[in-house]
């Protein structure tokens, strides 16, 4: 019996009352809105109709009771989760070595108890000191941090006033760029070919960020040339930034293998997730134009997924079936687009310290590199090494050769430039602090002499004892990227994790930071040099006034928080053995 109803009415999707399926015609097709009673004899997908149905029809029937199922719902089936129970072994497993990389900062860090000997405060004091400088530099780093805060902040003010928006689509805008031989300029010039929405205003210099090597292309005659993802950050004015991913590959039809970028403008920091869907959209491009417009146009109107979240996206594929992706937004940013584990191939233990330190001090780095995909990978993995912290000056991985003379800025930056740049750019007027490392040769071309003396000594013996262990230890060599995101985080949680006893609610309910206690709070003299000029930086500066703002922490913040108090608990354990011992 034909029965008309609404499937929502029917629960359709319920399964527990699977009593409906869809009717199909003589033809094979659905027919909106007309349903049949299934056969309560049989445990099959038949279908009370006159005539069998085959497995193909069968399998239409599953993929239009999708499409009455709401958007918003999540899929199914979702995709494959990495087993939770695998990932925190690795994790304790990692943990444990980075313990033992610190046991020798911890003797020292450990509060001296009533009966320890006038020999150990000694010695303590001596040439095993922590501290590198005389405080006339340390004077110097403090003023230089001051004054790039005071710059700054401006921007900085009208930023977190920009993270509040809501954004309910899951990205600004989409353009396919492609490159066009300009015969008087003797060079190829990126052009647009595909904008969505068309009605968005785009910068104009984004397409010269989709190709900051226009100048330089030559057509390649290799069939073989890889895709190629990076992505870029622009500041706006106003202090607010916008992340462009972009995803680099020929188009099999392309008799002159000129590339495409597809360039997705988010305001968001979510590489992974970015990066996904355009390999998605490159696989519907090398069908057609046409398919990767529909995927560009299906995707924006989704909702983005918050951190952790899965968003489902519907299309049609080629044959006109319906087809699921899912793309899924890491809960944790900090392993997002941050393969570390590439700054020991392209700097190197040593001197990966020393621009790290160069960072913290919130100087200039000017990064170079021949190929795009090091020069990214690299500036975006450097920077992830700042959590709990965040870069908050120019940020450019990929800068294009017409754009140059931004490397001249007297404020901070961050920059990647390739190679052929690299004499141009010494050429230039650069301001005194300025870094400026080779990523291909491994080595500095300008650095101001002191970068060596910028971590104190025993934080960095242990993180560099750390980071070796990437090379010579098993478990370690196995999980490099974990590896090295640990070391830092305990490098931060040793140097500032005591800035939660230093916070002070008034009477009124407002929260104050003893900013002049937290310094003298550090356990080494080298630390507390340290901090004297930390807590000067725009970075830092930030970080606190979220947490004196903040009601509850992110999802990112509680890994350091976590991180934290099973320090403290440690310490705590460490004390209670030695009152024990006494």
């Amino acid at each position: 019996e034909v029965v008309y109803m609404d499937p929502e009415a029917l629960h359709l999707n319920d399964k527990s009352q699977p009593g409906y399926d869809i009717y199909l015609d003589p033809e094979g097709y659905a027919v909106p809105n007309r349903l049949v009673k299934r056969k309560t004899s049989s445990g099959s997908d038949d279908i009370d109709v006159s005539r069998p149905i085959g497995d193909r029809f069968k399998s239409k029937i599953r993929k239009f009771k999708n499409l009455f199922s709401e958007q918003d719902k999540p899929s199914k089936s979702p995709p494959p989760i990495k087993s939770q129970g695998s990932q925190r072994r690795r994790i304790e497993l990692i943990r444990k070595k980075v313990n033992q990389a610190f046991e020798v900062l911890q003797s020292s860090l450990r509060p001296k108890e009533a009966d320890d000997t006038i020999q150990t405060q000694t010695e303590t004091q001596s040439n095993d000191s922590d501290s590198r400088v005389d405080e006339k530099e340390i004077r110097k780093r403090v003023e230089y941090s001051r004054s790039v805060r005071y710059k700054t902040q401006k921007n900085f003010v009208e930023s977190r006033r920009l993270a509040k928006k809501v954004y309910p689509q899951m990205f600004e805008h989409a353009i396919i760029v492609s490159l066009n031989y300009n015969e008087t300029k003797q060079k190829y010039e990126p052009y647009i070919v595909y904008k969505f929405p068309e009605i968005k205003d785009s910068n104009v210099s984004v397409p010269l960020f989709c190709f900051p090597d226009a100048a330089n292309f030559k057509p390649s005659s290799s069939s073989m040339t890889k895709s190629q993802s990076y992505n870029f950050v622009l500041t706006n004015f106003d202090g607010g930034r916008v992340y462009g991913y972009c995803r680099r590959f020929v188009p099999p039809k392309s008799a002159e293998r000129i590339p495409e970028v597809i360039c997705i403008m988010s305001p968001v920091d979510a590489f992974t997730m970015y990066n996904e869907l355009l390999m998605h959209i490159e696989e519907k491009r090398a069908i057609s134009l046409h398919s990767a417009q529909e995927l560009i146009a299906a995707t924006f109107g989704r909702p983005l997924p918050q951190p952790g979240q899965t968003e489902t996206i519907r299309t049609l594929d080629v044959e006109g079936e319906m087809e699921t992706l899912f793309l899924t937004r890491d809960a944790d940013n900090r392993f997002d687009n941050a393969n570390v584990d590439c700054l020991l191939t392209h700097l190197g233990v040593d001197k990966l310290l020393k621009v790290f330190a160069s960072i913290l001090l919130e100087r200039s780095v000017l990064f170079c590199a021949k190929h795009l995909s090091a020069l990214s990978s690299t500036i975006h993995a450097i920077v992830s090494l700042l959590y709990p912290f965040s870069w908050q000056h120019t940020f450019i991985p990929l800068l294009p050769s017409d754009m140059i003379e931004v490397i001249c800025s007297p404020t901070p930056f961050i920059i990647g430039i390739t190679s052929s740049l690299i004499n141009k750019a010494q050429e230039l007027p650069l301001e005194e602090n300025v870094l400026i490392f080779d990523i291909d040769k491994k080595e500095f071309r300008q650095s101001l002499g002191d970068e060596g003396t910028l971590l104190p000594k025993k934080i960095e013996k242990a993180l560099k004892s750390s980071l070796n262990m990437c090379r010579v230890d098993a478990e370690a060599k196995s999980s490099p990227n974990l590896m090295i995101s640990e070391a830092f985080l305990r490098f931060f949680v040793e140097a500032v994790g005591h800035y939660g006893q230093f916070i002070v609610t008034q009477s009124d309910g407002t929260k104050s930071f003893q900013k002049d206690n937290f310094v003298k709070g550090a356990q080494t003299s080298g630390l507390q040099q340290l901090l004297e000029w930390f807590v000067e930086t725009q970075m830092f500066e930030v970080f606190l006034t979220r947490q004196l703002e903040s009601k509850h922490w992110g999802n990112t913040i509680e890994v350091f928080q976590t991180r934290i108090q099973e320090h403290m608990a440690a310490n705590q354990a460490v004390k209670r053995r030695l009152v024990k011992k006494s």
